[in-house]
């Protein structure tokens, strides 16, 4: 047992590593949700899922819970949310049913590594990160959609 969980972690890891080797990135900029939400909206193609990324503060994130009506408690020590939205490219449809694992690289290289959870009523995986520093953050996810597994990331910076 011990010896699989050590294998499916190198796997992991390995995945993150060459993964960030060959980022695809395709930036929509800023994309805004109402009149007062601000977030950035990033979206790339990999082996036929559609992944949005979507990064706010979190108080942005709050007044996004709020007009929706919706509670949840902040991580302490969090900065940010990271939302993933993941569909099929040919049908649209939302992929409700992926396990996805985030791994975020701040500009000096220290990483965070977390389970992103499943929301329901948004459709879509998320996970609260610290971004606090200016300069450039790798945020790469790996998932899993039956057996398949596929890695997406993007660059997201802090000005």
């Amino acid at each position: 047992m011990r010896k699989k969980i050590l294998v499916l972690g190198i796997t992991i890891l390995n995945l993150f590593v060459f993964s960030s080797l060959s980022l695809a990135q395709q930036s929509h900029g800023g994309m805004s949700m109402g009149t007062s939400t601000k977030m950035d909206t990033k979206e790339i193609i990999v082996e036929g899922v559609k992944v949005t990324f979507q990064i706010m503060t979190n108080e942005e994130h709050l007044k996004v819970l709020k007009a929706m009506k919706m509670k949840e408690d902040i991580e302490p020590g969090t900065t940010h949310n990271i939302t993933v939205i993941l569909k099929d490219e040919k049908t649209q449809k939302e992929i409700t049913n992926a396990g996805i694992t985030m791994k975020v690289v701040d500009p000096n290289g220290k990483d965070q590594i977390k389970a992103l959870k499943y929301e329901e009523a948004m459709k879509s995986y998320d996970a609260y990160f610290e971004l606090s520093g200016k300069g450039k953050y790798q945020v790469i996810i790996l998932f899993k959609v039956g057996d398949q597994k596929r890695t997406a990331g993007i660059y997201y910076e802090i000005k």
